[in-house]
Order: C-alpha cells, then structure tokens, then sequence
C-alpha cells in the first residue's frame, strides 16, 4: 500500500502529486473512499463548488480514495491520496491499517514532502524512517538518508506508529524541497518515486517526470542569475550540503517542471534577512 496526503506534510506537492502520478501511470481503478464528515473542519478545510450562470452544479468534499492495481510483473498495489486530516488521526489511521490487513498488504509505504535547506543546484535528497528494524537494512541499501527529527509530526509518521502496533510493516520516503521554491517541484516528485520503485520493485515510465524537471530547472537557474542576492544563498547552502557528508554532486543537465514558473524566491529572503536580523 501506498498513500500520500496533501496539506501539511505535502511540501512541493511531493506527496500528492507523487500519488497522482502512480494512480495515472498505472491506470489504478478506485474502488473505495473514506467518509470526510467527521475528520476536517469545514472552516479550514471548505468544500469545493460548481456554479454555472447562476446555478449550482455541484459540490465537492475533500477526496479521500482508494485506487487497486494488478500488476503482473510486481507486487499488486493498493494507493491511497486523501487529505491530513485535522480530526480523529487515530480513527483515521485504523480505517486505512484496517483495509490494509483485510487485503493482507505486505507493506505500507507513505510518501511526504518536507522543505528544507538545500540547495537546487544538487540531485534531491530523499530520506526515509522506517517502524521496524528488520527494514533498516533494505532502506539504506537503496540509498535513503535516515531521517533526523524532532517535533511536531504529520500523520504519515502517526500511521507508522499504528501500523507497527498492528505488526504491520511500513516505511515513509520524504521528498526535501528547497526552502525557496515554494511550488510543485517534479524533481523531488522524481526522485521519491525512483527509491519507491528500488524498493517494491515495480516499474514506472517517469520519462515525463524527468523532461519537466529539466524545463523546471531551466525557468529556476534563470531567476537566479537574476539575482546576485539568491546566487549568494545558494552558494551558502552549497558549502553547508556539501560538508553534510554523502553527498552526490551537482547534476550537469538541467532539471525541472513544466509549472508555473514559480518561486517565492522574495519571500524567501526576506525571511534569511529576518532570521539574520534576529541573530544580529
């Protein structure tokens, strides 16, 4: 089983965009959805409506959908793409672990995306946390970073803790976005799913994927050279990476997304000339 959420933990829309991309790819058929009535604040989280001149034709709740697909060359999949819900986490984790156990998934992977910051110039980092120790081993044979944390959490990491109460195996890939492209960032998307396909096995045309990121990384490296500022940062976040350790270097082509083009890159220094400010 593979789920992702957008809201909160859904930095870069690596988490539902990733899901997106699963269920379109392999032509993945819905067949069920969870209730949202008794999850989400309708203040925060309002319903979406229809209206053509004048009337109503329709009126859309969040989307919380189960998709199947049967895979002769892997491991048959079962995705999940809803919203973090704000309400009752533990009566949601259940449902999903609940449909999980009645179909006998073997594991459960959940995908986030997290900002960060690092720089764009290097391959996107991907870690991962895992709920039982017997999966340490295959998470660092691919190349998965050990995730580093602590602090407020996202569901994903409260349905690995439900599932490892359950006796159910299950591991969260995290996408890292740099801090100031605040946008859909494919090659994070990418690069989440090149570790999911190393780890289950299964086989993805990301061909797509990688032309956008190329696009992507085109409209970003020119906004940079337009700003002495950001060039600045980024060299900043460069020495820092690299002194981080296992780190690959920078890749020669250009990758990227074929979005909007873009970035809140003002914003973002605005907040470093904060930050600079308060340590002054």
């Amino acid at each position: 089983m593979v789920i992702g959420f957008e809201g909160w933990p859904n930095a870069g829309e690596v988490s539902s965009y990733a899901l997106q991309h699963l269920i379109d790819n392999l032509k993945a058929k819905r067949f069920a959805s969870v209730q949202t009535e008794n999850f989400y604040q309708i203040s925060s989280l309002r319903p979406m409506a229809v209206i053509k001149e004048g009337r109503l034709i329709e009126l859309k709740s969040p989307a919380n959908d189960f998709y199947y697909v049967k895979a002769p060359l892997f491991n048959d999949l079962i995705l999940f793409r809803g919203v973090e819900p704000h309400l009752r986490w533990d009566r949601f984790a259940h449902l999903l672990l609940d449909l999980a156990e009645r179909f006998n998934v073997a594991q459960i992977f959940t995908i986030g995306g997290t900002y960060d910051y690092i720089p764009h110039t290097y391959p996107p980092m991907v870690s991962a946390l895992f709920n039982h120790e017997e999966l340490r081993e295959k998470v660092i044979r691919v190349g998965l970073g050990l995730t580093e944390y602590s602090g407020p959490i996202s569901i994903h990491t409260f349905i690995l803790e439900a599932a490892r109460k359950k006796g159910l195996k299950a591991v969260s890939l995290w996408g890292h976005v740099p801090q100031y492209l605040q946008t859909k960032n494919i090659k994070a998307v990418c690069s989440v799913l090149k570790k999911l396909m190393s780890l289950t096995h299964m086989e993805l045309d990301l061909s797509d994927l990688e032309k956008a990121g190329e696009y992507f990384d085109q409209q970003v490296n020119h906004l940079v050279e337009e700003d002495p500022k950001l060039q600045e940062v980024i060299r900043q976040l460069e020495e820092v990476y690299k002194r981080s350790g296992n780190i690959p270097e920078p890749q020669k082509g250009e990758e990227s997304l074929k979005e909007d083009k873009v970035v809140y890159i003002q914003a973002f220094l605005k907040k470093m000339e904060d930050e600079e400010k308060k340590e002054g």
